[in-house]
């Protein structure tokens, strides 16, 4: 049997005029979506640029990520009344998730004691984020530390350093829930790391200060934990882009400048302020989505 499909969406890329021929040969509509500037090139690539302008005719609607985007599509010659700027498609991941129960029990042990989290923790970073915490621990007595490590094997010797140095440490794969005398609360690796970002109100995102991998910065913006970070991003270097353009997360730029901001972000309504920019930021693409897909469903239904 012959694939007869009912409708091409274009996403990213450049246009290639003689698909959009031939799917208008057949009859097809044709859809653009998440229309970015520098895919829609005006001239060059080998068309003229009345075949360009024609094949754009091809699509019924435009959906264009921003301003500039549409700008460049009205210039190529599409009528405005076929473009809508919607903003960019959600592109993160499933976020991870925790079972309710066991942040429920947690939340319970910690009380109203002020928390703040090293997701991704390394051994590279031991210094600093102890530093940290007996900096921030002065203005906040109570403060405890949740320490997610990168890794299952990480979590022993992070919890060994930092009992070394001599801070009262709780480990999760003892079994232990943290309680008044709890300074440190070491997970069991990273398998639980939905669990911590609801549980802080701010992270810092370990193997920033080191060069080292780390975590998505968009995990705990979606989940309303304030982000903290070093200097070394290049492995999620658009989203952290993203939030500090926003004014969504804070850079430290060595192991000094993390006991001040985790301190600084002890005030509620700052952690708050920053939390909400990164959630903003993080799920901006939800509409857009949701968007096109309504588009993609009305227009199957006129077939």
């Amino acid at each position: 049997m012959r694939w007869r499909p009912d409708l091409l969406v274009w996403m990213r890329g450049p246009v290639q005029p003689s698909v959009l021929f031939e799917t208008a040969k057949a009859g097809l509509p044709a859809l653009m979506v998440d229309a970015e500037a520098e895919m829609i090139a005006v001239a060059g690539g080998g068309w003229r640029l009345g075949t360009k302008r024609a094949a754009y005719q091809q699509f019924e609607r435009l959906l264009a990520a921003d301003g500039t985007a549409a700008a460049r599509l009205r210039r190529i010659g599409v009528e405005p009344t076929r473009i809508e700027i919607i903003g960019r498609l959600d592109a993160t991941r499933p976020l991870p998730d925790c079972y309710e129960r066991d942040r429920a029990d947690l939340a319970a042990a910690i009380g109203s004691r002020p928390v703040w989290l090293v997701a991704g923790g390394v051994e590279a970073e031991i210094d600093a984020i102890a530093a940290a915490q007996r900096q921030a621990s002065k203005r906040a007595h109570r403060l405890l530390m949740i320490v997610a490590p990168a890794s299952e094997a990480a979590a022993l010797p992070i919890a060994r350093a930092l009992r070394a140095r001599g801070f009262i440490v709780a480990e999760r794969a003892e079994g232990d829930e943290p309680d008044e005398a709890t300074e440190i609360y070491v997970a069991d690796g990273p398998g639980e790391i939905g669990l911590w970002y609801r549980l802080a109100p701010m992270t810092f995102l370990g193997g920033t200060l080191s060069d080292l991998p780390c975590r998505d910065p968009m995990e705990p913006a979606a989940l309303g934990s304030a982000v903290l970070h070093g200097p070394r991003q290049a492995l999620h270097a658009p989203g952290f882009g993203r939030l500090a353009a926003a004014g969504a997360c804070r850079i430290v730029r060595g192991p000094a400048d993390l006991g001040q901001a985790v301190e600084a972000l002890l005030a509620p309504d700052r952690a708050a302020m920053l939390a909400r920019a990164a959630w903003d930021v993080a799920t901006e693409g939800a509409e857009a989505t949701n968007r096109t897909m309504e588009l993609v469903r009305q227009t199957l239904e006129r077939r």
